[in-house]
Protein backbone atom coordinates (compact mmCIF):
# COMPACT_ATOMS: atom_id res chain seq x y z
CA UNK A 1 0.00 0.00 0.00
CA UNK A 2 1.48 3.11 -0.88
CA UNK A 3 0.77 6.61 1.41
CA UNK A 4 -1.81 7.93 -1.99
CA UNK A 5 -3.79 4.08 -1.11
CA UNK A 6 -4.01 4.86 2.40
CA UNK A 7 -5.55 8.84 0.97
CA UNK A 8 -8.31 6.57 -1.05
CA UNK A 9 -12.18 7.48 1.09
CA UNK A 10 -12.92 3.88 2.40
CA UNK A 11 -15.66 2.34 4.97
CA UNK A 12 -12.62 2.23 6.96
CA UNK A 13 -10.81 4.98 6.29
CA UNK A 14 -13.47 8.16 5.42
CA UNK A 15 -12.82 11.12 3.92
CA UNK A 16 -11.97 14.17 6.40
CA UNK A 17 -14.77 16.30 5.48
CA UNK A 18 -17.30 14.10 6.13
CA UNK A 19 -20.07 13.55 7.92
CA UNK A 20 -21.71 10.80 9.97
CA UNK A 21 -25.22 10.90 12.04
CA UNK A 22 -24.87 7.85 14.28
CA UNK A 23 -24.61 5.18 11.16
CA UNK A 24 -25.47 7.57 8.67
CA UNK A 25 -22.96 8.56 6.17
CA UNK A 26 -24.05 12.37 4.67
CA UNK A 27 -22.16 12.46 1.36
CA UNK A 28 -22.06 15.09 0.62
CA UNK A 29 -21.50 16.64 4.22
CA UNK A 30 -24.77 19.11 3.00
CA UNK A 31 -27.76 19.28 4.76
CA UNK A 32 -31.64 20.45 3.02
CA UNK A 33 -32.93 22.28 6.13
CA UNK A 34 -36.42 21.75 7.49
CA UNK A 35 -38.45 24.40 6.00
CA UNK A 36 -42.09 24.57 7.01
CA UNK A 37 -44.80 24.71 3.53
CA UNK A 38 -41.61 23.78 1.84
CA UNK A 39 -39.89 20.47 2.59
CA UNK A 40 -41.86 18.23 1.58
CA UNK A 41 -42.02 14.62 -0.23
CA UNK A 42 -42.43 16.40 -3.80
CA UNK A 43 -39.54 19.60 -2.68
CA UNK A 44 -36.89 16.81 -1.26
CA UNK A 45 -36.82 14.43 -4.58
CA UNK A 46 -36.76 17.31 -6.47
CA UNK A 47 -33.61 18.44 -4.39
CA UNK A 48 -31.88 14.54 -4.62
CA UNK A 49 -31.70 14.89 -8.04
CA UNK A 50 -29.09 17.57 -6.96
CA UNK A 51 -27.17 16.03 -5.07
CA UNK A 52 -27.40 17.01 -1.01
CA UNK A 53 -26.73 14.44 1.41
CA UNK A 54 -29.24 14.75 3.89
CA UNK A 55 -33.09 15.31 3.33
CA UNK A 56 -34.92 16.41 6.51
CA UNK A 57 -38.85 16.97 6.34
CA UNK A 58 -41.03 19.62 7.76
CA UNK A 59 -40.84 20.21 11.35
CA UNK A 60 -43.65 17.84 12.87
CA UNK A 61 -45.13 19.02 16.38
CA UNK A 62 -45.07 15.97 18.97
CA UNK A 63 -48.12 16.40 20.01
CA UNK A 64 -49.59 16.49 16.49
CA UNK A 65 -47.86 13.36 15.69
CA UNK A 66 -48.92 11.73 18.91
CA UNK A 67 -52.19 12.80 18.27
CA UNK A 68 -52.29 11.64 14.75
CA UNK A 69 -53.23 14.53 13.34
CA UNK A 70 -54.26 13.78 9.66
CA UNK A 71 -52.06 16.69 8.00
CA UNK A 72 -48.95 15.76 10.17
CA UNK A 73 -49.05 12.38 9.17
CA UNK A 74 -49.43 13.46 5.61
CA UNK A 75 -46.14 15.87 6.04
CA UNK A 76 -44.47 12.96 7.42
CA UNK A 77 -44.84 10.88 3.94
CA UNK A 78 -40.84 9.99 2.55
CA UNK A 79 -40.33 8.42 -0.84
CA UNK A 80 -39.35 4.86 -0.81
CA UNK A 81 -35.83 6.05 -2.13
CA UNK A 82 -35.20 8.24 0.72
CA UNK A 83 -32.78 7.14 3.45
CA UNK A 84 -31.74 8.31 5.58
CA UNK A 85 -35.61 9.21 6.68
CA UNK A 86 -34.91 12.44 8.50
CA UNK A 87 -37.30 13.86 11.11
CA UNK A 88 -37.29 17.45 13.01
CA UNK A 89 -39.63 17.81 16.05
CA UNK A 90 -40.46 20.54 18.13
CA UNK A 91 -42.17 20.01 21.10
CA UNK A 92 -42.34 21.63 24.72
CA UNK A 93 -42.78 18.46 26.87
CA UNK A 94 -40.68 15.67 27.89
CA UNK A 95 -43.48 13.37 28.14
CA UNK A 96 -45.07 13.66 24.57
CA UNK A 97 -41.88 14.15 22.90
CA UNK A 98 -40.25 10.70 24.56
CA UNK A 99 -44.04 9.24 23.16
CA UNK A 100 -43.44 10.71 19.63
CA UNK A 101 -40.12 9.11 19.60
CA UNK A 102 -41.69 5.89 20.87
CA UNK A 103 -44.15 6.40 18.08
CA UNK A 104 -41.63 7.09 15.10
CA UNK A 105 -39.19 3.33 16.69
CA UNK A 106 -42.18 1.56 16.86
CA UNK A 107 -43.88 2.60 13.23
CA UNK A 108 -40.07 2.90 11.93
CA UNK A 109 -40.99 6.57 10.65
CA UNK A 110 -37.46 8.30 10.55
CA UNK A 111 -34.02 6.49 10.57
CA UNK A 112 -33.10 10.28 11.82
CA UNK A 113 -34.66 12.49 14.29
CA UNK A 114 -33.48 16.36 14.69
CA UNK A 115 -35.19 18.46 17.05
CA UNK A 116 -35.63 21.77 16.87
CA UNK A 117 -34.97 24.20 19.26
CA UNK A 118 -34.04 27.10 17.34
CA UNK A 119 -37.07 28.16 15.58
CA UNK A 120 -37.41 32.33 16.19
CA UNK A 121 -40.57 32.42 14.97
CA UNK A 122 -43.11 34.45 17.76
CA UNK A 123 -45.83 31.58 17.07
CA UNK A 124 -43.38 28.85 18.21
CA UNK A 125 -41.49 31.25 20.78
CA UNK A 126 -44.34 32.36 22.95
CA UNK A 127 -45.02 29.04 24.05
CA UNK A 128 -42.01 28.82 25.28
CA UNK A 129 -40.81 26.28 22.04
CA UNK A 130 -38.01 26.92 19.85
CA UNK A 131 -34.95 28.90 20.31
CA UNK A 132 -36.89 29.91 24.08
CA UNK A 133 -36.73 26.74 25.18
CA UNK A 134 -32.67 26.10 25.57
CA UNK A 135 -32.94 29.50 28.25
CA UNK A 136 -34.79 26.94 30.30
CA UNK A 137 -32.22 24.58 30.65
CA UNK A 138 -33.89 21.55 33.49
CA UNK A 139 -36.64 21.24 30.66
CA UNK A 140 -34.48 21.42 27.71
CA UNK A 141 -32.47 18.65 29.70
CA UNK A 142 -35.45 16.73 30.06
CA UNK A 143 -37.23 16.96 26.59
CA UNK A 144 -33.85 16.04 25.44
CA UNK A 145 -33.36 12.99 27.59
CA UNK A 146 -36.95 11.81 26.66
CA UNK A 147 -36.00 11.62 23.36
CA UNK A 148 -32.81 10.16 23.21
CA UNK A 149 -34.13 7.28 25.70
CA UNK A 150 -36.73 6.66 23.75
CA UNK A 151 -34.93 6.52 20.16
CA UNK A 152 -31.83 4.74 21.65
CA UNK A 153 -33.17 0.83 21.54
CA UNK A 154 -33.46 1.02 17.53
CA UNK A 155 -30.44 2.69 17.42
CA UNK A 156 -32.05 5.92 15.98
CA UNK A 157 -29.54 8.97 16.58
CA UNK A 158 -30.63 12.12 18.19
CA UNK A 159 -29.58 15.69 17.01
CA UNK A 160 -30.70 19.09 18.07
CA UNK A 161 -30.71 22.12 16.48
CA UNK A 162 -30.50 25.67 17.96
CA UNK A 163 -28.99 28.95 18.66
CA UNK A 164 -27.39 31.19 21.06
CA UNK A 165 -30.28 32.74 22.23
CA UNK A 166 -33.73 34.12 21.76
CA UNK A 167 -32.15 37.51 20.77
CA UNK A 168 -29.41 40.01 21.00
CA UNK A 169 -30.38 40.34 24.98
CA UNK A 170 -31.13 36.81 25.85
Amino acid sequence: MTVLDSMVPTAENPPAHSLRIGPHAVDPPVVLAPMAGITNVAFRRLCREYGAGLYVCEMITSRALVERHPQTMQMITFDADEHPRSMQLYGVDPVTMGEAVRMIVAEDLADHVDMNFGCPVPKVTRKGGGSALPYKRRLFEDIVTAAVRAAEPAGIPVTVKFRIGIDDDT
